[in-house]
């Protein structure tokens, strides 16, 4: 069984703060009589985990941004549930040798986390795995009818009917997950290699992740359609390979999750988290499949914000360096170049439409001949002979270097077809990652338009 599940929605922000910003700012004092340690620690999840400093009174305050958080209180190594929700106003009061027994929460929600930690769901037992589905399935709804009772019986609609939904919701998915991992349970328990499920357990998946929309705001429901979807796309198939992966399941959630806000929403948390792990290189299938199904203006801002981190050919950043040699075997790099603008060609001898940009090119660098800008070619040849034997021929100008192919410059840019050409700034910082060709009617316009050229 899964732990209490610390994580907060997509839009929460990383850092705590401690003055409210706005009505919708979640406020927590926290008041530690007798402190022994200097700080308490709100942990979202492994990623996200907000240190609060106790002044020498053991007090303090934080601000939090967020709809809905599910989270620990860590005081040295002990910890607390702890549920906050937008707007609140919240007070966390204990004496530090008492933590764990005389906590009290004060503010409109201190009913729900008083409930969150006097309440331990039962869980099931991996060894409940060695009995076939239908039991295991009648043993998880056994669970949590009787955890929902539990919750029933604290009358909490009456504080928060939102969090007796949201409750109610992860009480249904933290069991189901049982019922998501029996097949390899029940093959490793009962060594049984070739067993698969029939079609009854896909269908139950398949209901499961039709949830209601409000449950969208639970990461345990999202993790578990995330994590079916993998199964569903391959029903008794295994694909290895983490992007195809991640291409399946979102094709599949794409194409049969009913609800719109549920589909994008769910959609962009598995992009963001493939993308923050494994970068941007070659995942055009899957932003495909995002840019048809995310309209989202928020989930967008938010996935390319992650995006963005990884984007190393952005505006304005720093451009990736490369190593190059010129005919007579000097290696240069490319703060050799630093200074001056810098116009490159990325190019090869065996590339007809790149011979065709050289008679604009050579044209494009008399005309710029004394500003402040410099003309690059690095030739992607993987024949060293023919390159030397063009660049001595003479039909070349500006600067020739021979970078071959595959090179990781040609990577860190994402470039998979050439003639390609880059604009740097006189410090080597990026303005703009496709620039447009020395044959395009606007070149001089824009180099004329640079500052300082």
């Amino acid at each position: 069984m899964r732990n209490f599940i610390f994580i907060i929605l997509f839009f929460i922000v990383n850092a705590c703060s401690n003055s409210q910003k706005n009505k919708d700012d979640i406020v927590v004092h926290f008041n530690v009589q007798n402190p022994t340690y200097s700080k308490v620690a709100i942990v979202q999840s492994p990623e996200l985990i907000d240190e609060i400093e106790l002044d020498k009174n053991g007090k303090a305050t934080c601000t939090l941004q967020g709809d809905l958080i599910y989270a620990r209180l860590f005081y040295g190594e002990e910890s607390k549930n702890v549920f906050f929700q937008k707007g609140d106003q919240f007070t966390i009061s204990f004496d530090a040798g008492k933590f764990k027994d005389e906590i009290r929460f004060e503010g409109k929600n201190a009913p729900v986390n008083d409930y969150l930690n006097a309440i331990t769901y039962t869980e099931i037992t991996p060894d409940e795995y060695a009995h076939p589905l239908d039991e295991l399935i009648t043993l998880v709804q056994q669970k949590t009818d009787e955890a929902i009772k539990l919750l029933q019986a604290r009358k909490l609609e009456n504080v928060n009917p939102d969090f007796v939904t949201w409750e109610k919701g992860r009480i249904k998915y933290m069991y189901a997950f049982n019922i998501l991992m029996h097949p390899m349970g029940y093959a490793y328990l009962t060594q049984d290699t070739s067993y698969q499920p029939g079609p009854e357990y896909y269908n139950m998946l398949s209901q499961l992740i039709q949830g209601d929309e409000q449950l969208v705001h639970l990461p345990l429901y999202r993790e578990f359609v995330a994590e079916a979807a993998i199964l569903l796309a391959s029903p008794g198939k295994r694909i290895p390979n983490l992007y195809d992966r991640c291409v399946s399941q979102m094709k599949y959630l794409a194409e049969n999750i009913q609800n719109e806000k549920v589909k994008q929403v769910i959609l962009n948390d598995i992009a963001m988290k493939y993308v923050k792990k494994n970068g941007i290189r070659n995942i055009t299938d899957l932003e495909n499949i995002y840019n048809a199904y995310v309209s989202d203006p928020d989930l967008r801002a938010a996935y390319k914000e992650i995006r963005d981190q990884w984007d190393l050919t952005s505006v304005g950043r720093p451009s990736p360096d490369f190593k190059g040699q010129d005919i007579n075997g000097k290696t240069l790099s490319l703060k050799d170049f630093n200074g001056k603008y810098l116009y490159i060609d990325v190019w090869a001898t065996w590339c007809g439409p790149c011979k065709k940009e050289i008679p604009f090119l050579k044209e494009l660098e008399k005309k710029f001949e004394g500003k402040n800008i410099t003309f690059l070619s690095l030739s992607t040849d993987q024949d060293k002979t023919a390159w030397e034997n063009m660049v001595k021929s003479g039909e070349l100008s500006g600067i020739q270097l021979l970078i071959g192919r595959g090179s990781q410059f040609q990577k860190d840019y994402n470039i998979n077809g050439i003639p390609h050409f880059i604009l740097l700034d006189p410090e080597g910082k990026i303005v703009n990652a496709s620039m447009i060709r020395p044959s395009s009617p606007d070149i001089e316009k824009v180099l004329n338009a640079l500052p300082g050229i």
